[in-house]
């Protein structure tokens, strides 16, 4: 779960309203005020009830989250580290203060406020503490907010270890015993992005990452892929907005497949707890002679709903992509299609525990139709001649662990089920994987 403004809106208020029953009349009017949004005109009445010799740290409190609204970071600040010594109000200054690391773009501050929290006895606080840690640990790429912030660079290092059952992801009938297709592998994945102006909600910034996948027998399957982009996020209408573009290049066995330039656009907004995410990536691929067959257009739309559930993060997503490629013709009047519209179901969850562990489970169902008959002689030695069609069932379970503030370690199943009208393309896998992710 994203640290988005409409969660940080409800903690906030969720503290707000901590007020004494019978609070002086500036104080029950800033109250209000907060409550409607209007958090000017709320600074102004807990400004006007201290002048009037109210104390205490209800309205220190109160004081500061209103502060924190209006991006008055130092001061904010300073209202909190008033109540770290108060027994009563020491952890929910706590909290606020590493929700305020965070839009500072201050993770490791952050970590170690939620840290002290994970054995709070209010259930509330720890579980938040929790969600908040397992949030930085699988979005290490969250960009800084405040202008301010000096740190203007980010970036991921991840290196995996694992074991595929099936790496040519073909029929067992087809291997010819069923250890021919697992093997042993290594990945290596670098990402990074650089903030050239602006802030993380209005400014540009330069992202990329690089991709390597090593098997330790299966030399051909070895894949690797470099991206570069740049991207421009505003807010436009209550959205926050990024438009980009991309440039991508992808290897197979050591030999150059494609090279994709892709568009970008996407568009964010709160409606409750939930956050909902809609996109548009059209993308031209164009390969190398060996694979002129993948040349053409991809077109990708979707639809992703975060939220809150119980005490687990969910994500159910829908995603529709239509191809248009050159497709492959042989000269035995073969044809293979390469321009399927999928579309994709998923859903995820993850489920915070105590010490920095989590747990993640998700499964995405994909159905594929292509355009055109396939023409092509089937694993069963039988001529077929219709159009494609398929099915993948792909889930997966895994633990997440936070070492140090910038260190995390991952373990993860995966599971898939492919199966098609044309046998040749039905098959099953199972990956298992163990990574180690550090953030700079």
């Amino acid at each position: 779960m994203e640290l988005t403004p409409k969660l940080l809106a409800g903690l906030l208020w969720w503290g707000a309203v901590a007020a004494p029953a019978i609070a002086e009349e500036p104080f029950a009017n800033g109250t209000a005020a907060f409550k409607g949004g209007d958090y000017e005109r709320a600074l102004s009445h807990f400004e006007q009830a201290r002048q009037r010799g109210q104390q205490g740290p209800s309205l220190t409190y109160n004081l500061g989250v209103t502060l924190f609204k209006l991006g008055r970071y130092q001061a904010a600040q300073a209202q909190f580290q008033q109540l770290l010594e108060d027994p009563e109000w020491s952890e929910v200054a706590r909290l606020q203060l590493g929700l305020m690391a965070e839009k500072q773009g201050r993770p490791v501050s952050a970590v170690g406020y939620y840290r002290d929290l994970t054995d709070s006895e209010s259930p509330k606080l720890r579980r938040l503490a929790l969600m908040r840690l397992s949030a930085l640990a699988r979005a290490p790429g969250a960009e800084p907010a405040p202008e301010q912030d000096p740190d203007r660079g980010l970036a991921l290092l991840s290196l995996t270890s694992g074991y595929d059952s099936n790496a040519y992801s073909l029929q067992n009938e087809l291997l010819t015993d069923d250890s021919v297709g697992a093997d042993t592998f290594t990945e290596l994945f670098a990402w990074g992005q650089y903030r050239l102006r602006g802030t993380a909600e209005d400014g540009w910034r330069l992202h990329g990452f690089a991709f390597g996948r090593r098997y330790s027998d299966l030399e051909s399957l070895n894949l690797t892929s470099f991206n570069a982009g740049i991207s421009r996020h505003m807010p436009w209408q209550g959205w926050r907005v990024e438009l980009g573009g991309v440039a991508e290049t992808a290897s197979l066995g050591g030999e150059r497949v494609t090279n994709e330039w892709r568009l970008v656009g996407r568009m964010q907004q709160e409606f409750g707890n939930g956050v909902l995410t809609l996109a548009y990536q059209p993308s031209y691929f164009n390969g190398t002679e060996t694979y002129r067959y993948l040349d053409g257009w991809r077109q990708r739309f979707e639809a992703r709903w975060a939220a809150p559930l119980a005490i687990m993060d969910i994500d159910v997503l829908y995603r529709l992509d239509l191809d248009d490629r050159q497709d492959l013709a042989t000269a035995d009047d073969g044809f293979y299609s390469y321009s399927p519209r999928r579309q994709t179901f998923g859903v995820e969850a993850e489920l915070p525990l105590s010490w920095g562990w989590s747990l993640h489970a998700g499964s995405h169902y994909r159905l594929s139709n292509y355009r055109g008959n396939n023409q092509l002689q089937d694993s069963d030695g039988e001529f077929k001649q219709q159009a494609r069609e398929g099915n993948r069932l792909r889930s997966w379970i895994g633990a997440e662990v936070q070492l140090l503030p910038r260190l995390q370690l991952d373990a993860r199943v995966i599971r898939t089920n492919n199966d098609d009208n044309f046998d040749i393309y039905s098959y099953e896998k199972t990956e298992a994987s163990l990574s180690v992710r550090y953030v700079f």
